[in-house]
């Protein structure tokens, strides 16, 4: 894992530990929410509606009862803006340069996360397959994981479709999944 006080030196001061940081970063359809510690982005959160306006406030609150000051600092941004610029101009972007750091969320709901973010550019995977990859048999344990899903498009839920086809869920709603996966230039035809 990179060191992301190399990285982005000026984002945490010496003597800084369990500190975070956050920007809000705009694109066509709305904005994200994103917060960073010492090893990684912890949350980019998807603010459109008062749902995703709650989950962003739910997470931060959960940052905060951990203890985890936060503090806007915009210019420790640079890598995040440039990946996202990338993405959102329909560039291929896998994110591996942007290290993760996944403090929410319990150990199933991690396992299922890094199952997810297995998913490659341009494909799709269903709730199925990643219960089964997992050695589960709870397909909507892993839909409701997703939905609990801290890190929107970096953990590409969004490619998480239903087996028979169809969109399936997602947590910060079907207009948006759908424009991710156009945007990826997926020429899914949904079933429902």
């Amino acid at each position: 894992m990179p060191d992301c006080r190399r990285l982005w030196p000026n984002a945490f001061p010496s003597g800084s530990k369990h500190r975070m940081v956050f920007t809000f970063l705009a694109f066509e359809k709305g904005k994200l929410l994103l917060v960073k510690n010492e090893q990684g982005l912890v949350l980019a959160e998807y603010i459109k509606s008062s749902v995703g306006t709650q989950k962003a406030d739910d997470a931060l609150k959960t940052l905060l009862s951990q203890g985890w000051p936060l503090n806007s600092n915009d210019a420790a941004f640079d890598a995040e803006r440039r990946c996202f610029g990338r993405y959102f101009d329909g560039k291929r972007e896998d994110f591996d340069s942007i290290p993760i750091h996944l403090v929410l969320g319990t150990s199933y709901q991690h396992r299922v996360w890094e199952a997810a973010r297995k998913i490659p550019y341009g494909r799709v995977a269903s709730y199925k397959e990643i219960a089964v990859q997992l050695h589960s048999q709870g397909y909507r344990s892993v839909g409701q994981a997703l939905n609990r899903n801290p890190l929107i498009i970096l953990i590409p839920c969004h490619r998480v479709i239903s087996a028979d086809g169809g969109i399936g869920g997602f947590g910060a709603g079907l207009a948006l999944k759908r424009y991710l996966l156009e945007l990826e230039n997926q020429n899914i035809r949904f079933s429902d």
